[in-house]
């Protein structure tokens, strides 16, 4: 399963751009707070060993953007509330925190082609893990091209330094179509994200927006030593169905909200050490709440 890296280093600008700032240049800065919640739910493929598994976060995230480039900081808390004999064994863990410095810049050729350099910095871990043992990064690049108003499709490939499995590259494709004003389909396989968005914009000044995507997603971090294998970290990978609506408060497009509802009927968390998988868990089909509030300025 693959690290969250790229998740981020490329689509840093997407989650700005899919605000449908009309004005980018006059506003290139998004201050956003974030919740969520999961339900906690029964797991399996853990070994005989019973209990439930739910999750929630909380956190900020800072965007600037520019036509050529983008920088994203995010701090993230997750809170993972284990229950039943799974609680304290080697299929557990404890609350874990996420900061994330990411970004691109673009060269363009000409109208219809660009390059991208993509790069990720990261410290991801369970509480009591220092921030140098946590740490990762992600560099890469993309060719990006846009044959008419339409289409928009960017390809390339990340170099993602993996918690206990080393440097791996991935490769990355995501392509934009715009069949009309109101309507925006995007797919994206990155061997982080993979699967397709759907945007619908339902008023003229698309204030009001609505979205339905199917993803596989995945996050990673680094946990404390244990007894048995020393270093180890959990990946988690999972397929969200989500729908979600974006609302802009007032004419100036400077305050928005964002609320989603998941179901996610896939969930694996697997314990790795030295490039092995040694102990995994997978909760039952879940459902989740997220809220964002934030502006642009």
């Amino acid at each position: 399963m693959m690290p969250k890296l790229t998740h981020y280093a490329l689509l840093s600008a997407a989650a700005f751009a899919a605000l449908r700032a009309d004005e980018p240049a006059a506003k290139p800065w998004v201050l956003l707070a974030d919740w969520q919640t999961r339900s906690a739910e029964t797991v399996s493929h853990a070994g005989g060993t019973t209990g439930t598994f739910g999750r929630s976060r909380a956190g900020a995230e800072a965007i600037w953007t520019s036509p050529t480039a983008a920088y994203d900081l995010e701090y993230y808390r997750y809170r993972n509330d284990f229950t039943g004999a799974i609680k304290g064994t080697d299929r557990s863990y404890g609350d874990t925190t996420d900061l994330m410095l990411t970004g691109f810049r673009q060269w363009d050729w000409n109208a219809k082609y660009s390059v991208q350099a993509i790069y990720a910095l990261e410290s991801a871990a369970e509480e009591g893990v220092g921030l140098s043992r946590g740490f990762r990064w992600g560099l890469g690049g993309a060719a990006r091209w846009r044959p008419d108003a339409e289409t928009d499709v960017a390809l390339g490939v990340m170099l993602e330094d993996r918690f206990e499995a080393g440097v791996l590259p991935i490769p990355y494709l995501k392509a934009v179509w715009r069949p009309c004003q109101a309507a925006e389909v995007e797919l994206r396989a990155t061997g982080l994200q993979n699967g397709l968005i759907v945007r619908a914009y339902l008023t003229e000044d698309k204030a009001t927006r609505v979205d339905f995507s199917v993803m596989y997603e995945t996050l990673t971090f680094r946990l404390r030593d244990s007894s048995t294998y020393g270093g180890r970290a959990v990946a988690i990978g999972e397929v969200p169905v989500r729908v979600g609506v974006t609302q802009f408060l007032e004419r100036s497009g400077t305050w928005f909200v964002q609320g989603s509802f998941e179901c996610v009927p896939f969930s694996r968390h697997s314990f790795m050490h030295d490039g092995e998988t040694q102990a995994v868990f997978q909760p039952a089909s879940a459902w989740g709440f997220n809220a964002h509030v934030g502006a642009r300025f």
